[in-house]
């Protein structure tokens, strides 16, 4: 084994002795008593060692990398997860969330776009069982409170938007975290700060869309978000879009958009998967095929809290469509090498002549998050090979390199 791999082995297993014992789960059942040491969570499962899945093995490349045409660049990253230490930081630190992720903003401003998952409510005024008077930037375990269910103060929002985000998902296992009023209260808060979100829809208007618009060089695309779960919290008046129990509306979803003239690209992003497993399982491999099928440019999933593989995959009618089965954590509490480790998602695409969108590229660049202060950096030592490992050294990007989405072409 190459020394590289050594290394990186036995930092895993150094890291895998916490990780049994340790780290912030998601897939809580509402019932779950009260929250553990701020960051460390018992474990819904082992995290698979990533030594285990099959390195990548060469660039990924695209049919369509020079063609001619006007071109768009978007950033995506994984999940926005707020243990009980990161709100602490962000609610006492001068610099507030921007504490969290300021090591890495700099990657967003190459960008033309840039997304995220909201992983949980910011609804200001609600507990887990109703309303309360607002503490404001005080994590006081009740209206502002970490896993199993989770609540931030609405300032994080703006503070996103500050970063450079243009669109979050608001569906995943804990958009009801503060039921269905946390979930209109988020969305008011999202819509007051101009933020463009997707996968729920406020109790008061369900004929309201799933999907969100962004815009970038005279390019729209439509973002649409969908989780597998609520962790078991009843979606009683159906305001978050569900990945496997409404397919057949989320398929046919897709297939409107694409079809819809003011639309020239559709990315999905869907909450799925196996928490803390590298291998993507086949139901989501199946499931992001049929969405590429259905018209999707682009499927870039999140949930596991690891990195997993990406792919190409020819479309029914030819398209090269693009997934990544898991971002990983962007910033979160959560214990080990796997689960601190992540990336900035770099994906091209081009709008030619014909009016088409296509994918001209897609570059990484590997991040991760680091204790006291809670900040997440540019990936080094056992992180950086991890991720690289999984997405390969050729599409890999430095934190100080030009972006570039097709460098082949150059």
């Amino acid at each position: 084994m190459a020394p590289a791999m050594l290394s990186l082995r036995a930092g895993l297993l150094a890291g895998l002795s916490v990780l049994i014992s340790a780290a912030a789960g998601c897939s809580a059942d509402p019932t779950v008593g009260e929250e553990l040491d701020d960051m460390e969570e018992e474990a819904e499962g082992q995290t698979e060692d990533p030594l285990t899945v099959p390195a990548a093995t060469g660039p990924l490349r695209f049919a369509d990398a020079c063609r001619a045409g006007t071109q768009v660049t978007i950033a995506a990253v994984g999940d926005v997860l707020l243990h009980g230490g990161l709100q602490k930081q962000a609610y006492t630190s001068p610099e507030g969330f921007s504490s969290l992720w300021k090591g890495v903003q700099p990657l967003f401003a190459r960008t033309d776009l840039s997304y995220a998952n909201l992983e949980g409510p910011c609804a200001d005024g609600h507990t887990a069982s109703g309303t309360a008077r607002d503490p404001g930037l005080v994590f006081d375990g009740s209206v502002y409170s970490s896993y199993p269910q989770f609540n931030y103060h609405p300032s994080l929002i703006g503070a996103m938007k500050d970063a450079g985000f243009d669109v979050v998902s608001t569906a995943n296992n804990h958009a009801l975290d503060r039921r269905g009023r946390g979930a209109d209260r988020t969305i008011e808060n999202l819509v007051s700060a101009g933020m463009p979100f997707t996968g729920t829809k406020p109790s008061t208007n369900m004929d309201a869309p799933w999907h969100a618009i962004t815009e970038a060089n005279g390019i729209r695309i439509a973002w649409l978000a969908c989780t597998y779960s609520t962790n078991g919290i009843p979606d009683t008046k159906k305001q978050v879009l569900q990945c496997y129990e409404d397919r057949t509306a989320l398929l046919s979803t897709i297939s409107a958009l694409r079809d819809q003239p003011d639309v020239d690209a559709v990315i999905v992003t869907p909450h799925w998967g196996n928490e803390y497993q590298h291998s993507p399982a086949a139901k989501e491999k199946k499931l992001a095929h049929d969405m590429l099928d259905a018209g999707a440019t682009a499927v870039l999933g999140g949930h596991p809290h690891v990195v997993q593989p990406w792919e190409k995959y020819t479309t029914q009618d030819g398209r090269e469509g693009f997934v990544i089965y898991s971002l990983g954590n962007f910033v979160s509490g959560q214990n080990g090498l796997a689960r601190r480790s992540a990336l900035v998602l770099y994906l091209g695409l081009t709008k030619g002549a014909d009016g088409k969108v296509t994918v001209n590229g897609v570059r990484h660049a590997p991040i991760q998050m680091n204790p006291a202060p809670w900040t997440a950096t540019y990936a080094r030592g056992e992180s950086l090979e991890l991720t690289t490992r999984i997405l390969g050294v050729w599409n890999r990007i430095g934190a100080d390199e030009d972006l570039v989405t097709n460098p082949e072409c150059e």
